[in-house]
């Protein structure tokens, strides 16, 4: 065997390598596991029985401390508002959102409403 025949078939057998390990990497690729997604799966819809059923014992929960539980719609910004309040004073002791909320959200809809005015 000459040199250049052992220098040949090194070079055949790195070739062979490289064409090996081309081959090789999609198929480790394939295996690693997937990286999460970051994004937030949506949660599935609520059925309205399930909500129903909740808010009575919810309710049922609060009159037996003498406290009930009102929704209601906001009128200037048409969100949903839930409210805790004392049955005999009619005190609200808690409300979601706030009133600071509501106050902010109705701000921000008239300074875009006023800036939409503005350009048409």
């Amino acid at each position: 065997m000459k040199i250049t025949d052992v220098a040949a078939t090194e070079m055949e057998m790195k070739a062979q390598r490289a064409q090996q390990k081309r081959a090789e990497a999609p198929a480790q690729a394939a295996e690693k596991p997937a990286e999460p997604s970051r994004q937030i799966p949506a949660a599935p819809p609520v059925e309205i029985h399930k909500i129903e059923s909740v808010t009575r014992q919810i309710d049922s929960f609060l009159r037996s401390m003498n406290k009930s539980l009102q929704f209601r719609v906001d009128e200037s910004t048409g969100q949903m508002i839930v409210s805790i309040c004392d049955s005999e004073t009619g005190e609200v002791i808690r409300q979601v959102p706030g009133e600071e909320a509501l106050r902010i959200a109705q701000n921000l809809e008239n300074r875009l409403s006023g800036m939409l005015d503005e350009k048409v």
